[in-house]
């Protein structure tokens, strides 16, 4: 099976089935390993980008074709998605290929007699590409298509961020680069370095988080393939979630300090302040630390946490859940491969309350489903399956979990709720919900926040931090630290 003609059979996975776009594109190339770098490459693209252009592929192929694109066969859609794809963003495809390989394709499906069309409407769309009208884009119209974004979503962020949007919406069509964090507890950052020096990687720490590295070079391409990541010192993770992860870190620390007492609640003079600027050990006071992240697949930053705990030679257990026995096998997969013995994992639904972890957590972790509108530069075709009805089921959905989650936070322990959107209602508004029905208190980011990443008072709001695509060095994401009160239940 040629490039495309796979390429063709993944998206009409996607575009027909309902298919992740992720998942269909991985499942294609496991089931075709006898094909070439350059030609995993070629398909991955074209698979990615099409995906990812749809809507303005679309507005193109309405203003060249004869036939509305409802009334096509869903293969012949997409052979003409795939084709000025090709047309426009992949200038090392001349377009007579792009054309007679499209041509080939409508063959090969059954559609002989579709061959003249399919010809036709690619030719004229080469000969005036560069003549393109499109609507204003100074219009929601006009942003949706250029930019492929839904012009409900276009509006919404309009109305939140003005101006910004354009920037948000250009960092979103933008290849995000390859981010890692390293091992603290399993060998020295220098061991790391050179060993991907060795294969070809260039690591450069990110400007928000030295401990955090940027990954460049043909070897990073091959990350399974590297020493670092097999010998499980290193774990994919973007900054956004790094910063997160190190909320979660800070108040496993300050939890350290909080709980260094007796049970008459006089201060353990064997106790000292853990060091959280140099990550410096914490002794032991005999008591272990409990971390629960309750949606934790696939675990990123749980890992981060457990890895911390052990650098820094804090006493905690760090346990993670999610609802299905696959979602913790790939949890498991990462547990494995780093090594971290203090992790457990659990199958456990995170709307179902569990009275046995009722107020024994130090530190609860609340990355919860949510719209995803932060990572469309990553999984594009998230936005073509989200309607305003099913953003407030995800906020609905959020608050049902933290209804029942806060009951684990001990007494003075913490709650660290994020999301990877950057809608409002999922995230402001669920922590000023949150805190006006329980009793929790929201602890200043920029004081708990690594010294290098420093944010505006615009960014840091109510104690709660939103990461927006091309206006901060990251994916979209949102975080927020709170307290629990010493004393009283739900308000």
């Amino acid at each position: 099976m040629t490039e495309r003609a796979l390429a063709l059979s993944i998206l009409l996975e996607i575009f027909e089935k309902g298919e992740l776009s992720h998942l269909a594109l991985r499942r294609g190339l496991a089931q075709n390993p006898g094909l070439e770098r350059q030609q995993r490459a070629f398909l991955t693209r074209l698979t990615e980008g099409t995906v990812e252009r749809a809507l303005e592929l679309d507005y193109v192929i309405g203003r060249y074709s004869r036939t509305p694109l409802k009334k096509m066969k869903p293969a012949i859609r997409a052979i003409l998605r795939m084709g000025v794809y090709q047309l426009l963003y992949m200038d090392g495809v001349p377009d007579s290929a792009v054309c007679n390989e499209a041509v080939k394709l409508t063959a090969r499906r059954g559609y002989g007699g579709l061959k003249g069309f399919v010809n036709g409407t690619l030719r004229r769309i080469a000969a005036e590409k560069e003549t393109i009208v499109y609507p204003p884009e100074d219009t929601a119209q006009g942003l949706s298509v250029r930019y492929s974004m839904p012009e409900w979503i276009v509006e919404q962020w309009q109305d939140a961020y003005g101006e910004a949007t354009v920037r948000i919406l250009q960092a979103l069509l933008r290849e995000r680069p390859l981010i890692v964090h390293r091992s603290a507890s399993q060998t020295s950052p220098e061991t790391i370095r050179k060993s991907l020096l060795a294969q070809g990687v260039q690591p450069s720490p990110h400007p928000y988080d030295g401990a955090a590295w940027v990954l460049a070079g043909e070897g990073s391409t091959r990350l399974e393939e590297l020493e670092a990541f097999q010998k499980g010192w290193i774990q994919v993770q973007d900054i956004s979630s790094q910063l997160a992860s190190s909320l979660a870190v800070r108040a496993l620390a300050e939890s350290r300090q909080h709980f260094a007492f007796s049970d008459s609640g006089e201060p353990r003079p064997e106790i000292r302040r853990p060091s959280l600027q140099n990550g410096g050990p914490c002794p032991d006071s005999g008591r272990p630390l409990c971390v629960l992240d309750v949606c934790a697949a696939p675990g990123g930053k749980s890992a981060y946490v457990a890895d911390a705990a052990l650098a820094r030679k804090l006493p905690a257990r760090i346990v993670s859940r999610d609802i299905s026995e696959e979602k913790t096998a790939l949890i498991c997969q990462n547990r494995d491969r780093l090594g971290l013995a203090n992790w457990e994992i659990e199958v456990w639904d995170a709307l179902v309350f569990d009275p046995s972890w009722e107020q024994r957590a130090d530190v609860v972790m609340a990355d919860l489903p949510c719209s995803g509108l932060g990572i469309l530069s990553r999984k594009s075709d998230i936005k073509y399956r989200l309607t305003p009805d099913k953003l407030r089921e995800l906020a609905a959905l959020q608050r049902q979990i933290l209804s029942v989650v806060w009951r684990y936070v001990k007494p003075g322990g913490y709650l660290i709720y994020s999301t990877c959107t950057i809608h409002s209602e999922e995230n402001e508004e669920n922590v000023r919900w949150f805190q006006e029905n329980y009793p929790f208190q929201t602890v200043d980011l920029n004081e708990w926040l690594p010294a290098a990443a420093k944010f505006s008072s615009d960014d840091l709001q109510a104690g709660c931090l939103q990461l927006l695509p091309g206006l901060h060095d990251s994916d979209g994401f949102f975080m927020s630290a709170l307290q629990r009160e010493q004393q009283g239940g739900s308000r």
